[in-house]
């Protein structure tokens, strides 16, 4: 039996004239009143050139595009990013001898944030992370993929589509803002795989059977790199407290158990990790130097800990890359989808681990629309295809024709109970402080490349990127500086 393929996705973006966006043709066409405006107010050649110039200045840079970006929004983000260096912004030092003595908070989008922990109904506790400047509400949850060795394929494509209808049932309520899928690789301490052996031996087992397990237990194969995944449900507050932790907590947690039996279905079981295993992770990311004594402590000393201890000593936030506690991440964007239809293996390159890129995080980003925003999102993208369409002549007409037949797609996808999401990709490597990053640049570029995926640094805004791929409630779009009026969209 033949896999599925899947695609059909676009980018919303507004038709307007010669190709350009709505905002932009608008823009250009009040331009060209002013300028009429003033020639016929003041008869004067000379004013009217002046005019021109300005309009040229003020719409040319939202014509010319690079790396998927307007020139007003580059222009916008250095100056952002060059104001915050000059302020001190982008460095953060914490720690005994900081102004507030003793504790290392999160920095950046995360400095607001409170990580607490409820008990569900049923009994199971789970962590919940609160983002106070979106009043967003998150829960982590820990998940084994099933591997697809020995599998059939009609199961596996079952398992997709499950996937899918998880995603449309979180976003069908308006509730979630965003769902994070992040798969992880990490270096093996093989601490945890002692401590499970160590609870599996009885007292009463023979000591050859012992002897076996302690050789298992110190066993070193392998690459050394180990996989973890999970799943971050962002929540909007529900209800009408819509501040109140209980409350929140609660509603979250009747709508928790529905989320874990539908994945399940799609061959994910998952647990809502306790919030001294978010604690942990968090703590690991940002210093890489305390992921033995983190996996070591275990939950007896880590639930002692406060959420204020869980960030860096120190970071500084660069251009190209982020620096933090004796490390060095760089996190890539998705620039574009990949171009025509795709197996279900797609991402395989890019997720696998690999022994140069020991510490790599891949994590996509769905953005999920509600039923009522679905409908009007996929009839205006339709309306704009069409108008697209028309207003193009020769070989771009062929690209038009074809966005006009995947919106049609889209709309009758949703009018039979299809889900709408907008979706993204980050990719974090990284390293300690002496890492090669242009050896780092090449391998992510190759693997990205390998699974038809375009990538592009995040330039100016690393630290925030780095904190989103983590999967714990920053979810990058609703912390937007730039007006959507000069982007390229």
């Amino acid at each position: 039996m033949t896999s599925r393929m899947y695609g059909r996705w676009e980018q919303p973006r507004s038709a307007g004239l010669m190709g350009l966006t709505w905002g932009v043709s608008m823009a250009g066409l009040g331009l060209v009143v002013m300028i009429m405006i003033g020639f016929l107010i003041t008869q004067s050649i000379t004013v009217a050139a002046v005019l021109l110039a300005v309009a040229a200045i003020v719409w040319t840079p939202l014509v010319v595009q690079r790396a998927g970006r307007t020139g007003w929004e580059i222009a916008t983000l250095r100056t952002q990013y060059a104001l915050a260096r000059r302020r001190n912004e982008t460095l953060y030092r914490a720690g005994r001898f900081s102004r507030i003595p003793g504790a290392a908070r999160l920095p950046g989008l995360l400095a607001d944030s409170k990580l607490m922990e409820f008990e569900a109904p049923g009994g199971r506790r789970f962590g919940l992370i609160h983002v106070r400047r979106t009043n967003h509400w998150t829960v982590v949850l820990r998940v084994i993929p099933s591997a697809q060795e020995l599998v059939d394929q009609d199961r596996i494509d079952a398992w997709v589509e499950e996937y899918g209808a998880f995603l449309a049932a979180q976003g069908r309520s308006g509730d979630v803002v965003a769902v994070t899928s992040v798969l992880e690789s990490v270096v093996d301490t093989r601490l945890r795989q002692r401590r499970e052996v160590a609870r599996l031996i009885r007292p009463d087992t023979p000591d050859y059977s012992r002897a076996v397990m302690a050789e298992a237990a110190a066993d070193t194969g392998g690459s050394g790199v180990r996989i973890e995944a999970r799943i971050a449900l962002t929540y909007r507050s529900i209800g009408r407290m819509r501040r109140d932790q209980a409350e929140q907590a609660k509603e979250i947690g009747l709508r928790l158990q529905g989320a874990l039996s539908q994945l399940a279905r799609a061959g994910l079981p998952a647990t809502p990790m306790r919030a001294w295993e978010v604690f942990g992770l968090v703590r690991t990311r940002y210093d890489l130097a305390a992921q033995r004594d983190v996996e070591a402590a275990g939950a007896e000393v880590l639930d002692t800990q406060s959420w204020d201890s869980a960030g860096p000593i120190s970071h500084d936030d660069r251009w190209d890359h982020f620096v933090h506690d004796g490390a060095r991440s760089v996190t890539w964007e998705m620039d574009a989808a990949p171009l025509g239809a795709v197996h279900e293996t797609a991402l395989k390159p890019l997720l696998e681990p690999r022994p140069d890129v020991p510490r790599k995080r891949v994590a996509v980003v769905y953005r999920l629309h509600s039923t009522a925003e679905s409908t009007s999102i996929v009839d205006s993208d339709f309306k704009d295809a069409l108008a697209s369409e028309q207003t193009q002549q020769g070989i771009a007409s062929a690209a038009a024709s074809l966005r006009v037949a995947n919106t049609q797609a889209s709309r009758q996808e949703q009018a039979r109970g299809a889900g709408l999401t907008r979706f993204g990709v980050l990719v974090t490597v990284t390293d300690h402080l002496g890492a090669d990053l242009p050896g780092i640049e090449a391998s992510v570029q190759t693997m990205s490349a390998a699974s038809r995926l375009s990538v592009r640094r995040c330039y100016a805004f690393q630290a925030s990127a780095f904190a989103a791929s983590l999967g714990i409630g920053v979810v990058l779009p609703e912390h937007a500086s730039i007006s959507k009026r000069v982007s390229a969209s």
